[in-house]
C-alpha cells in the first residue's frame, strides 16, 4: 500500500470519506446555476479519487500517463455564487488531502 503524510490509512480513509461527500452534494443538492457536463466532470473524478483510497491507493499516482486532475480549476471557474461555495469547500478539502500526500 502506498502511504501518503501521516498514517497512511488515516489519509486514505478521510480523502474516501472528502470525495464522497462531494459526490453526496452532487447528486443530491447540485448547483442550480453550474453547468451539469461541468458537475459530471467533477463527479467522475472524485469517484476515480473515492475509489482509488478506499483501496489504499493514491490517487495522483493511478492515473493515466500525462493525465492530471481538472476538478480544482473546473470548480473555480463553475461554482463563483453563494449558494456553491459549500461545494467549493467540499472539494477544496479534497485538494488538500491529496497535497498532503
Amino acid at each position: 500500500m502506498q502511504k501518503f503524510g501521516g498514517s497512511g490509512r488515516v489519509k486514505f480513509k478521510l480523502l474516501e470519506l472528502a470525495a464522497d461527500s462531494v459526490i453526496s452534494a452532487i447528486n443530491t443538492n447540485p448547483p442550480k446555476h453550474a453547468s451539469a457536463d461541468v458537475l459530471a466532470l467533477i463527479k467522475t473524478q472524485m469517484l476515480f479519487i473515492r475509489d482509488n483510497a478506499a483501496a489504499g491507493k493514491k490517487p495522483a499516482t493511478e492515473l493515466p500517463p500525462n493525465t492530471k486532475f481538472t476538478y480544482a480549476v473546473l470548480a473555480s471557474r463553475e461554482l463563483t455564487s453563494p449558494d456553491e461555495l459549500i461545494l467549493q469547500a467540499q472539494i477544496d478539502k479534497v485538494t488538500e488531502i491529496l497535497i498532503s500526500a
